[in-house]
């Protein structure tokens, strides 16, 4: 096999993703999207791949991970307000300090598997909502949120319309590529080894928690990312940043697409916003109920999420006669 045909096999689904997401602004007004809600739609990509890392490889449910993303947000904002308009070094000191914070967080919460690692997730991720919305509201802005920041610039450039949404788009590109070289690294084998039998991993003598640990750094480290791109797509910061429901949203996101395959997910992402700010608008205020309708049969009827059904649809009508 050539080295060009060996690269196409192992990043056409990397390939595929970028032609879809670059050429977003042309084909998806055509669908009644509107010019920002795509930039938001590659944030929660990033959101969503990391996360899926953690669940999707080692099996831990995480119901605390809008904290490393409102961490982020917070820490980019306040930097944007205070110290640069430039983005580089505010998204730097915002990403490395959610990402040590994960990093305690996890140490702490890993001693702990099942429902008793999610809860403990959850607990952290309310103790820092109160932080924000207490403590720390000098800073953070409190229950107003933290407003009154410039413009953000990349350079020269201005940080509005398309230019976030191509940022946005490559460092989404970037990381989904960093997420499938992962998966199918060492490292990352032994992630999924976690979730499919933990105890057999650990009397082969390897040290699961260590991959745990990065699996869950790693994860936030992403959730990090889209924190922060969240505030250079919109200078604003919220408390909900830091809300248990944007956790949540991050878990029916990946739990809808389908759960351990990454491009799920993102599908995951994309259905879930564009039917929250697009066809809401025809449903009113049953959109909810519809939602979790929805949200139900995919758990009952395709436990793996949209990417099963694809694969249904695929087995059935592009079998071969000799795959049957």
């Amino acid at each position: 096999m050539t080295k060009q045909a060996n690269f196409w096999q192992y990043n056409k689904v990397v390939l595929v993703f970028a032609l879809i997401a670059l050429t977003m602004p042309f084909w998806f007004p055509l669908m009644g999207g509107y010019s920002g809600l795509d930039t938001k739609i590659m944030i929660f990509c990033i959101f969503v791949v990391g996360f899926d890392i953690l669940l999707g490889f080692t099996g831990y449910l995480s119901f605390g991970h809008a904290a490393f993303f409102g961490i982020a947000a917070y820490t980019t904002g306040i930097m944007l307000k205070s110290f640069s308009d430039n983005i580089l070094p505010a998204m730097f000191v915002a990403v490395l300090l959610a990402t040590l914070v994960s990093v305690m967080v996890g140490l702490l919460t890993l001693k702990r598997t099942g429902i008793y690692f999610s809860i403990l997730t959850l607990a952290f991720a309310e103790m820092f909502h109160s932080m924000a919305m207490a403590m720390l509201q000098t800073w953070t802005g409190g229950e107003n949120g933290l407003t009154g920041m410039p413009t953000p610039m990349l350079f020269d450039i201005k940080m509005q319309g398309a230019s976030v949404f191509y940022f946005v788009t490559i460092v989404a590109i970037i990381l989904f590529y960093v997420a499938k070289r992962i998966e199918r690294s060492p490292v990352g084998l032994l992630m999924k080894a976690i979730k499919s039998n933990q105890t057999r991993l650990e009397y082969t003598g390897i040290n699961a928690r260590k991959y745990k640990l990065l699996a869950f750094v790693i994860s936030a480290f992403y959730a990090a990312v889209a924190g922060a791109l969240m505030v250079v797509y919109e200078p604003f910061v919220g408390h909900e940043f830091l809300g248990w429901h944007q956790s949540g949203e991050v878990v029916i996101m990946s739990v809808i697409g389908g759960v351990g395959t990454l491009i799920g997910p993102m599908l995951g992402a994309g259905f879930m916003l564009y039917f929250e700010n697009v066809l809401s608008v025809d449903l009113g205020e049953q959109w909810l109920l519809v939602l979790g309708a929805i949200f139900m049969a995919v758990v009952i009827f395709m436990p793996g999420g949209f990417m099963e059904g694809i694969a249904r649809l695929k087995k059935r009508y592009f079998t071969t006669v000799d795959g049957e």
